[in-house]
């Protein structure tokens, strides 16, 4: 017993031995994994150095750990950490750095390209052409309103303007000087169309899509047509000068027509409906701006008015001819040069008023309506020709139906003519003939028939049965032989 347990002793020694061994060579590997100073801070370094120490100081064996020079980190500086990333989320990290970068400098990019534009246009010779050709367009600040408006505001008229006192057939009854209301009639058509209420201010390119299309150049004609019938007439919005004639223009179409203005907003006893049901002597507002829109629209403008526009935008002058580039130039040139301008905003109502209205009245006074209607009269006569050649080409289609139909008569006469004896008997022949042919032709299918039925008769009777028939084969059959089909050859 005794010699067992000091064999128990000495094999619990040497396995304490072995585990001692073990830990402090770990420790002191871990001990120099944390030396390194890319991998960890000094202070985090020194924390875990004192713990190992501890460790192996706690064991039986001592062991001692040296830090060499190269590796201890300068004083002042930080120390670097270093994260072990995967390799999909370094990937992303990537891409991510990448994104932003490319974003920069296409933002970048974008910002040189826009002020590039801008000296370019600046510096073009068009631009240049068009800053000489302007003569002081546009006024930098607009005159004060006229003292009626501030006097008596719009809104003051409501109920003032009586029929009794409306002289004339049609818009403005007389109440609006002729030339200011040829210019609303034109900055109406040019401002941005906010259908079917009012307009905005005018955009240059909006105005020139709308007019040129996808053509470089506009005859005269061309221009008239796409100006005055093709843009719709909207009331200018936020005008100082206008504000005045536009409810005048409203209540005047109130008052002919003897109709009492009514709030749209619909009451409880409608049971909130949309559209509030109106009386007969009623209307609202937005029905009146509409309605008065329209019949605006259809009253044209001024020839005067109209070539006067012409020429201001026709930089070449040239007779007959309107260049897009250079009307846009115009417009955008004057665009730029106002000041106390809002972002995106274009030319404004009052803008374009105040730089036609001296040149609209010299026009207007100098207008002469017999060369007018010299042009006006060749217009009419070409129309008018125009319409009697179609005319004419309609009564030319109904007399060549009529003589076609005559012509077809006269010819179907001669088929009318009696036929000759010898050839009412050709056709007796022939009908005897067809007969005989039909006869003969219905025997023949008949007898097949027959014997169809005879042999199926026989097979039921039992007299043939259907293995001989399948097995008989004619002499003829067996003493010619059979060719054998040639291959043909491939090419």
């Amino acid at each position: 017993m005794p010699h067992g347990r000091a064999n128990v002793r000495a094999l619990r020694r040497r396995r304490r031995r072995r585990m001692e061994l073990l830990v402090e060579t770990s420790l002191i590997a871990l001990a120099i994994l944390l030396l390194r100073p890319s991998l960890f801070s000094y202070r985090s370094t020194a924390l875990l150095l004192s713990t190992v120490l501890v460790l192996i100081s706690n064991v039986t064996r001592r062991c001692a750990c040296f830090i060499p020079p190269e590796w201890a980190p300068e004083r002042g500086t930080v120390p670097a950490w270093r994260l072990f990333v995967s390799k999909p989320a370094q990937k992303k990290a990537n891409q991510l750095k990448t994104k932003i970068v490319v974003n920069k400098k296409k933002k970048e990019e974008n910002l040189k390209k826009k002020i590039s534009k801008g000296v370019e246009f600046k510096s073009s010779s068009k631009y240049k052409l068009i800053e000489d050709l302007l003569d002081g367009y546009p006024y930098t600040s607009l005159p004060a309103p006229e003292k009626t408006v501030q006097r008596d505001p719009f809104i003051l008229l409501k109920g003032k303007v009586k029929r009794q006192y409306l002289q004339g057939m049609e818009l403005p009854f007389g109440l609006i000087d002729p030339v200011k209301y040829e210019l609303l009639k034109l900055i109406g058509r040019l401002g941005d169309p906010f259908k079917n209420l009012c307009s905005h201010s005018l955009t240059p390119r909006l105005l020139i899509d709308s007019l040129f299309k996808n053509q470089p150049e506009l005859t005269f004609d061309e221009f008239c047509y796409r100006l005055e019938y093709r843009r719709k007439f909207l009331m200018p919005s936020y005008t100082n000068v206008f504000m005045y004639e536009k409810e005048l223009l409203w209540q005047e179409w109130i008052a002919v027509r003897n109709l009492k203005e009514v709030s749209p907003e619909t009451g409880e006893d409608d049971h909130e409906r949309i559209q509030k049901i109106l009386q007969p002597d009623e209307t609202t507002m937005p029905i009146v701006m509409i309605r008065v829109n329209r019949e605006i629209s259809n009253q044209g403008i001024h020839p005067a008015i109209l070539k006067m526009f012409f020429d201001f935008l026709n930089v070449d002058k040239r007779p007959d001819k309107l260049s897009r580039d250079y009307a846009f130039l115009k417009l955008e040139s004057i665009m730029r040069k106002l000041k106390n301008r809002d972002f995106l905003e274009g030319i404004k109502p009052d803008y374009i008023y105040f730089m036609f209205n001296e040149r609209a009245k010299e026009v207007f006074s100098s207008y002469s309506e017999s060369e007018f209607q010299k042009s006006y009269h060749e217009a009419l006569n070409h129309n008018n020709m125009k319409q009697n050649l179609l005319s004419q080409n309609a009564t030319y289609k109904k007399e060549r139906k009529l003589f076609s139909e005559k012509t077809k008569n006269s010819l179907m006469k001669f088929y009318d003519i009696e036929l000759p004896s010898f050839f009412k008997d050709y056709v007796k022949k022939k009908e005897e003939n067809y007969k005989v042919i039909q006869a003969k032709i219905n025997k023949m299918i008949t007898s097949k028939y027959l014997k169809r039925k005879q042999r199926r008769e026989d097979i039921l009777a039992g007299r043939i049965t259907p293995q001989e028939l399948s097995v008989q084969v004619t002499p003829e059959d067996d003493t010619q032989p059979r060719r054998k089909k040639k291959k043909k050859r491939r090419k």
